[in-house]
């Protein structure tokens, strides 16, 4: 009995599929005379559908590229006026609005390469203007307002008409998260990053330059990566101080010449008022003697540490550009519990009051300047017409580590570890590709690849500039293992 139903069974199947195909093929003569048996009539063109990210835009050939979603498999699909083409809510959009890294259903004829429609589907998540994110887990996952997501392992990464390595997303950029489920599937970067390098700089070595909210020492044949956008920057050594216009294109390196700045001191005077009023204030390593009276220095970028028995010490820097200006302390008792300290700064041109977040750390001595250095707040106050400096002058990237400076002074607050709460790793770290290209850690030259150095806990970027190619940097979270860390970066391309 069992054999006979398997038989039936198998019988219907037969003629379910005979009567499908011949729905779908006209046979040569059935139902027609004369001429129309001499016509050959093919099978109608079968139709094949996808889930799949859009990896490449070529609007100039009208194709784009596409991803299985599953399967990692890339093809190119051309288009043309009959393709249909839907947004995620379903209304009617034209082909030259689709953006690489956004997530599509498609159907399309395989025999001829050719897509018949396309919609941005909404079953997967779109996160828009996407900041303050953090790659982990050698970047194989991503925090995002407190969220946890993995990168799928075939994730596409759009930048422009690029796609690139994760590494090459740096922490400042502006990024289009697609995904479904805690699932990163594409990420395009709506605003990514360039660099910025100065010429005739020596006598500015050491000296400091302010872009954006970003502060830094200059050193010797410096690279810093900057976000793109058009930026007021300001250059200063022992006074002397001026600021260039400078547009940062995306992976474009921007050079800002020195040589006809003037060398001259322009001084000004700050007078200090704390609470509590017997604060200790400390400019530029040295103790301020008298705060009863203005103090007067120099145009330009200075340290400040500001420390009292039984309250939350201070160190931000301040930028002076009035002949006349008022600082305003009020620091956080310890009992408190809370991590805020009041800082305003007014001038007789204007007032710029800040309220900034401060670390915590009660236990510095009053003549470990070095180490409070590196402590900073979320903001810094501007004297004058300067722009405000941020809060840590020495993380490209603004990134933000939980962990405190060791207890022992540091020389060089550009070194990741000197007190940034960055910790000396165990190990080291190998780049080996591509070779004759010269590395940048941090933004400070170090040598030329195949290179190694000391392993550093914490967020590194990675610059690697070589003549007549397209400079890149790679955002790297180096996390606590014992091992050597083993690198080998694309070939850079030659410049167009």
């Amino acid at each position: 009995m069992k054999k006979i139903s398997s038989f039936f069974a198998k019988l219907i199947l037969s003629l379910a599929f005979l009567t499908a195909f011949t729905a779908c093929a006209k046979i040569p003569g059935a139902g027609k005379t004369g001429d129309d048996n001499e016509e050959f009539v093919q099978a109608e063109k079968f139709i094949y559908s996808d889930t799949c990210v859009v990896t490449g835009v070529s609007k100039n050939a009208q194709e784009f590229t596409f991803q299985n979603l599953e399967t990692g498999l890339r093809y190119t699909l051309s288009y043309d006026n009959l393709t249909f083409f839907f947004d995620r809510y379903g209304d009617s959009m034209t082909g030259s609005q689709l953006t690489g890294g956004q997530i599509c259903n498609i159907s399309f004829y395989r025999e001829e390469k050719k897509l018949k429609s396309l919609e941005i589907t909404s079953d997967y998540f779109s996160y828009s203007n996407v900041e303050g994110f953090r790659f982990y887990n050698s970047a194989t996952r991503m925090e995002y307002l407190g969220d946890k997501y993995e990168l799928d392992d075939n994730v596409v990464i759009c930048s422009g008409r690029e796609n690139i390595d994760v590494l090459e997303i740096a922490d400042t950029d502006v990024l289009t998260l697609h995904g479904k489920d805690h699932v990163i599937y594409s990420i395009t970067v709506d605003k990514g990053h360039g660099y910025l390098s100065l010429e005739n700089d020596k006598y500015f070595i050491e000296g400091f330059i302010e872009v954006g909210k970003d502060i830094r020492k200059i050193t010797e044949e410096m690279l810093l990566t900057v976000p793109e956008g058009k930026y007021s920057v300001l250059i200063s050594k022992d006074g002397t101080s001026a600021v260039r216009e400078v547009t940062i294109g995306r992976n474009q390196e921007a050079t800002i010449d020195l040589k006809d700045i003037e060398i001259k001191k322009n001084y000004g005077y700050i007078s200090f008022m704390t609470e509590p009023s017997d604060a200790i204030i400390y400019m530029d390593g040295e103790k301020v003697k008298d705060t009863s009276k203005p103090v007067r220095v120099e145009y330009g970028i200075h340290e400040l540490i500001v420390r009292a028995d039984g309250y939350e010490s201070i160190s931000r820097y301040v930028s002076v550009g009035a002949p006349n200006a008022d600082v305003k302390i009020k620091l956080t008792k310890l009992s408190d519990g809370s991590d805020t300290t009041d800082t305003s700064v007014t001038d007789n041109d204007k007032t710029d009051e800040n309220k900034d977040d401060d670390k915590k750390d009660p236990d510095k001595n009053d003549t470990d300047k070095d180490k409070d250095k590196d402590e900073n707040p979320d903001s810094s106050p501007s004297v004058g017409d300067a722009p405000v400096a941020p809060d840590n002058p020495t993380d490209n990237n603004n990134n933000k580590p939980d962990t405190k400076p060791e207890d022992k002074p540091t020389e060089n607050p550009e070194n990741p570890d000197d007190g940034t709460g960055e910790r000396a790793g165990v190990g080291k770290i190998y780049v080996e590709a591509p070779k004759g290209a010269e590395l940048y850690l941090d933004g400070t030259l170090i040598g030329t690849v195949p290179i190694s150095f000391d392993k550093k806990l914490g967020t590194i970027v990675i610059t690697l500039k070589k003549a007549g190619c397209q400079t890149r940097s790679y955002t790297i979270n180096v996390e606590e293992t014992e091992s050597d860390s083993n690198y080998s970066f694309s070939d850079l391309l030659a410049l167009e």
